[in-house]
């Protein structure tokens, strides 16, 4: 199987049958989704395994941060050291190397608006006390919601943050529907504050959609270096939209 690579937007990713020779990239996600389990404490493995047909956790997805719209799973937070680096390994087996890079400079970039805030979205690193979840888009508010998992929406049963933490690189939630496997069908979901993947593997091929990348704030600056999570398709989609002229301009984007 070739490497799965997190994309930007909603778009689906279809993966091609392996060749024979290329059969252990299956077995080693597996191994990788295995040794992961074997890294959880049994209360923690019931919290992170749904049924492959769960429709309710194949819905609870969103851009919102976990704060407003819970996920099911359990995040890097409630996670142990080994166990956090059993679950970034199994990320990095599934994901190419630049999907990969993509997802850590998104929770970067979480980290980042958790210490500095922004004037887009709301502030800071916590959700005041009692206070209601912030409405879509709007000034002060976040960006709109994508995703079927939104605030009022299905979001059901998950797992909101502790302490009321909002952001932070370590609010990003790990689930699984059905159990890992080389012939039967199963998903691995990842995502939290900008980040949904949603990845089946079924056999040697794969497909990872719905599928969503983001970032907040878009640029941010680490080790003295600009980092721009969706930068590539940021500039790509920039540079369509001024090659057409102003008719076709018009037709194109939307309110």
């Amino acid at each position: 199987m070739k490497k799965l690579l997190a994309i930007a937007g909603a778009a689906v990713l279809s993966l091609s049958p392996l060749a024979p020779a290329q059969q252990s990239s299956t077995q080693d996600i597996v191994h990788a989704a295995d040794s992961f389990f074997a890294s959880l404490t049994p209360d923690q493995r019931q919290k992170v395994m749904y049924a492959f047909d769960d429709v309710a956790q194949r819905a609870r997805w969103s851009n919102f941060p976990t704060g407003f719209v819970a996920r099911g799973g359990i995040s890097l937070k409630q996670m142990t050291a080994a166990q956090q680096e059993a679950a970034m390994t199994l990320m990095a087996t599934v994901l190419s190397p630049m999907g990969m890079q993509k997802v850590n400079e998104i929770r970067q970039a979480d980290d980042d608006f958790k210490a500095n805030g922004s004037k887009r979205g709301p502030g800071g690193g916590r959700r005041p006390q009692g206070s209601p979840p912030i409405g879509q888009g709007g000034p002060g508010g976040p960006p709109p919601q994508f995703g079927p998992g939104g605030p009022g929406g299905p979001g059901g049963p998950g797992s909101h943050p502790p302490g009321g933490d909002m952001f932070g690189s370590d609010l990003y939630f790990i689930s699984f529907l059905g159990t890992p496997s080389i012939t039967q069908p199963w998903m691995l979901q990842f995502g939290g504050h900008h980040l949904a993947l949603n990845i089946t593997i079924a056999g040697d091929k794969g497909v990872l959609t719905p599928t969503l990348t983001g970032a907040q704030p878009a640029k941010f600056i680490l080790n003295g270096k600009i980092v721009r999570p969706v930068g590539r398709e940021s500039d790509k989609a920039l540079a369509l939209l001024r090659s057409l002229d102003a008719q076709q301009q018009a037709k194109a984007v939307l309110s």
